[in-house]
């Protein structure tokens, strides 16, 4: 019918708008806090920790007050400050929300020689919280793509 169509419409635009960040997300997941007591743990180690939880199935990922998208990169911030994500620089403790399955995101981080291992080697601490409502409410402004653009069906 065209009330159940325009629901699975309504249902895949409000998945699309989670992912591409331009819309609050809230559900199930884990805060994670990062604390870099020597300032050793750097961009690469919060980009390995997006990396693990997305393998682990993350929904969407907060950082700080930055929303983690695909477009999101990592940087250490020039004066040693803390970390650029996508041109906002954040200082320690590093502050995480993520929304999927909570057992599953906080097991990915506990892997040997991954993410926990690697803060704490650099003389940090890692903390995992799981929770039953997380809410991501950073929001990644809405841009349009400056050179894709959709390819024409071949009426496959």
């Amino acid at each position: 019918s065209e009330e159940q169509r325009l629901a699975a419409s309504q249902a895949r635009a409000d998945a699309l708008a989670i992912l591409a960040g331009t819309v609050p997300a809230v559900g199930t997941g884990i805060r994670i806090t990062i604390q870099d007591g020597d300032g050793l743990v750097s961009a690469s180690v919060l980009l390995g920790a997006v990396q693990e939880l997305r393998d682990a199935g993350a929904e969407a990922i907060q950082i700080g007050d930055v929303r983690v998208v695909a477009s999101t990169w990592f940087e250490d911030a020039a004066d040693g400050s803390g970390i650029s994500v996508s041109g906002s620089v954040l200082a320690s403790p590093y502050r995480i929300a993520v929304i999927g399955d909570p057992d599953t995101l906080a097991t990915a981080l506990e892997i040997p020689g991954g993410v926990s291992d690697t803060v704490r080697t650099a003389g940090g601490t890692i903390s995992v919280v799981k929770d039953t409502e997380v809410v991501v409410t950073a929001l990644q402004p809405e841009t349009a793509p400056q050179y894709a653009r959709p390819a024409p069906s071949d009426g496959s």
